[in-house]
């Protein structure tokens, strides 16, 4: 019950909906639009492939891009070119 509180209490606090860090910022959040779409272990397109995402699917990202790649997070980099920004997260 005190996880549905919080929600509650975030939701009224936040009309809009997303979700907002200490810091005032929404986090940045991507929309993978390739069919399949490699996730790497550096930005290079010959890098290690390190995980696979479904076209839709939804993931955090860093606001790190480096050769056209977004981070995702250690050690994970996936092509820019194939992930939208979702219309509540700020990816700057």
């Amino acid at each position: 019950m005190g996880v549905l509180l919080l929600i509650s209490e975030h939701n009224r606090n936040n009309p809009g909906g997303g979700i907002i860090t200490s810091n005032g910022a929404r986090p940045c959040t991507v929309t993978v639009t390739a069919d399949l779409l490699n996730v790497r272990s550096s930005p290079d397109g010959n890098a290690p492939v390190v995980d696979i995402f479904d076209k839709g699917v939804v993931v955090s990202a860093d606001r790190i891009t480096r050769n056209g790649f977004r981070q995702l997070g250690p050690d994970r980099w996936a092509a820019q070119e194939f992930l939208d920004p979702t219309a509540d997260s700020d990816c700057g």
